[in-house]
């Protein structure tokens, strides 16, 4: 199938014409086809040379555009457009003098600059937030500031109409609630609750709802502190009546809790004044009597009252100037520690100042600390040499300390150091006496021992180490005497082991009173004494009861017919020379034979002053004793 062109098939055939031969159609077509060939490359030339034509325009409009303003150098900025976008930069940053220096720019504008449309949406939306921020000045009641913000919104804004409304009415509300506020505050001077209140209605009535709710509770809080600084003056001003100083401090801290914004404060002040001096002057005699904390809790209410609170101040820096002082003064050795807070005392009388009604006292201490401070120094210094505890520098610490003057407040520390390295200078002279001394006490011998009381006792009166060498020489002479007794008081002992208890009577008794052994021996004596008693008694009994055989054991138990009283036991004997003689016992009448009272057998002369017991019952041993045929010697 053969293809034709399809202008030939659309292309009529001329009526009455003879159908063309094959021939001349194909030279035909052939031509046809040729011309819409030209065609569709010329449109394609003009194509590609228009697209090109508009690329290089393009490509050299970008290289050539112009450069971006620096905003921050206004010599960058030479057309109205880089102005327009200097503005539009600043306000980005929503800071209020940029929004306001933006509309300053281009606010004024006529309709007919060629950028006013384009500015006129940033102008809108920049009035919008001056607007905002005008009412919020209105709100905290500064009205000339939020006239002013309004003034920068330019005529031709938007927002200019409602900016103009919107401050009449604050305006309007201004005056209205200016007047009603200047009554309120009339009535609150003369404590008019009544009227004060009724203002407070009044305020609420106005148009701005949120303003004038602001101002309501202002005004109401204002009545509430008002009438509080009314009962808490009236307070105040009865407790000081009293006079009492601690009511007078009590009703300074009740009245300056009084508000200062208030009127009532007006009328505290004197009051205020009145009772700080009156707590000051207390302070003062309280300072002067050295109590210084109460002068503290004086003034510190002081503190609260702003006419005088200087003055309290200083006040309670001179007291605490003088306890630390004090504490410096408090020990008598000295060390750096107290020459810190002496320091420190001097730094604080110092902050007073020359206005002052304390200057004087500052002035005064200050010199007498200056005085003490060298004082202390020289007596720190002299306390050096005086711990090295040796007897030449304790001397050199005594010259020093001496010259410390009297009168002066270091004066009794300086004694007391003295004194105490004197007391040191002695030990230390006589130790090596007492040392020696204990090495003669330590041979034990009767030399010896008095070889070493003789040495203690050169350490005489009124010196340090005489007390402990009393306390020596004591025991040296008890163990000296205890020496020189001992073979006495061994040979009355072996007697007494032997029976022979009136010899070992006699050889206790000659070691003479104050003697080491002396209590030894006269406990020893008592109880020989009290055998010998009892062995008399004994043989009394066995006389008296007709016993003819002394070496028969007693009897177990008393006799039936023999009374109960004759059965007590001894006592034990009364000391020697207050006991009186014993009485014999006494016959019993149950007995068939009349017993009389035996002859008491010879008594020793020493045994002639013994004391008398009472009788011993039948069943004491009996048991046979020594004949004290002989007197006693």
């Amino acid at each position: 199938m053969v293809n034709r062109p399809v202008d030939s098939v659309f292309q009529p055939w001329e009526v009455g014409e003879a159908r063309p031969g094959p021939t001349q159609v194909q030279a035909a077509g052939a031509i046809a086809t040729s011309r819409p060939s030209w065609r569709w490359l010329w449109i394609f030339l003009l194509c590609s040379c228009s697209t090109s034509s508009l690329a290089l325009g393009a490509f050299f409009w970008l290289i050539h555009l112009p450069a971006t303003p620096d905003c921050r150098n206004s010599i960058t900025i030479t057309s109205d457009r880089a102005e327009l976008y200097c503005a539009q930069v600043a306000a980005e940053s929503g800071d209020l003098k940029d929004i306001l220096s933006a509309l300053e720019a281009v606010g004024s504008w006529s309709s007919s600059h060629p950028l006013y449309h384009e500015a006129q949406p940033l102008v809108e939306k920049w009035s919008w937030i001056v607007l905002k921020a005008a009412q919020q000045q209105f709100q905290n009641n500064h009205l000339e500031t939020a006239r002013s913000l309004i003034g920068h919104i330019p005529a031709t804004s938007p927002v200019y109409a409602s900016a103009s409304t919107a401050l009449d009415r604050w305006s309007r509300q201004w005056t209205q609630a200016q007047g009603i506020l200047a009554k309120a505050q009339q009535a609150l001077q003369r404590q008019d609750w009544t009227t004060a209140s009724a203002q407070v209605l009044a305020l609420s009535a106005l148009e701005d709802d949120q303003w004038q709710a602001q101002q309501v509770q202002t005004l109401a809080q204002q009545i509430s502190r008002e009438q509080q600084a009314h009962r808490l003056l009236a307070q105040a001003v009865a407790m000081a009546a009293t006079g009492d100083r601690q009511q007078l401090a009590r009703a300074m801290g009740r009245a300056s809790q009084i508000h200062a914004s208030t009127f009532i404060h007006s009328r505290a002040q004197p009051y205020l004044d009145q009772w700080s001096d009156l707590l000051l002057k207390l302070g003062l005699q309280q300072w002067y009597a050295g109590n210084l904390p109460q002068v503290i809790s004086l003034a510190r209410p002081v503190m609260a009252n702003p006419n005088r609170a200087k003055t309290a101040q200083q006040l309670i820096w001179l007291s605490q100037a003088r306890q630390i002082a004090q504490q410096s003064l408090n020990s008598w050795r000295t060390s750096p520690d107290q020459l810190v807070k002496l320091y420190q005392a001097m730094m604080l009388a110092n902050r007073i100042s020359p206005d002052s009604p304390y200057y004087g006292q500052a002035q005064s201490s200050l010199i007498t600390w200056r005085r003490y401070l060298g004082d202390l120094a020289r007596l720190q210094t002299a306390e050096i040499p005086g711990r090295l505890q040796q007897v030449n520098t304790l001397k050199l610490a005594i010259a020093q300390a001496q010259q410390v003057p009297l009168g002066h407040p270091a004066r009794r520390r300086a004694q007391t150091l003295i004194a105490h390295w004197q007391l040191t200078i002695e030990r230390l002279e006589d130790r090596p006496i007492l040392v020696r001394a204990h090495q003669l006490a330590m041979g034990a011998t009767i030399p010896n021992l008095r070889a070493a009381i003789a040495t203690a006792q050169q350490i005489s009166l009124n010196r340090a180490l005489r007390p402990e060498a009393q306390s020596w020489i004591y025991i040296w002479r008890s163990q000296l005497q205890s020496i020189e007794d001992r073979p006495l008081w061994q040979r009355s002992q072996q007697l007494a082991r032997q029976g022979n208890l009136s010899q070992a009577i006699v050889q206790a008794t000659a070691i003479a009173p104050g003697r080491a052994l002396y209590g030894e021996a006269r406990a020893a004596i008592a109880t020989w004494k009290g055998q010998l008693r009892r062995q008399q008694l004994a043989r009394q009994w066995a006389v008296a009861a007709g016993v003819t055989r002394p070496s028969a054991p007693p009897p177990a138990a008393p006799h039936p017919q023999t009374p109960l009283t004759l059965a007590r036991p001894a006592p034990s004997p009364a000391p020697l020379g207050l006991q009186s003689k014993p009485p014999l016992p006494v016959p019993q009448p149950t007995l068939p034979i009349r017993l009389r009272r035996p002859a008491p057998p010879p008594v020793a002369p020493a045994q002639a002053e013994d004391p008398q017991t009472t009788p011993v019952s039948p069943g004491v041993s009996t048991a046979p004793e020594p004949e004290l045929s002989q007197p006693l010697r």
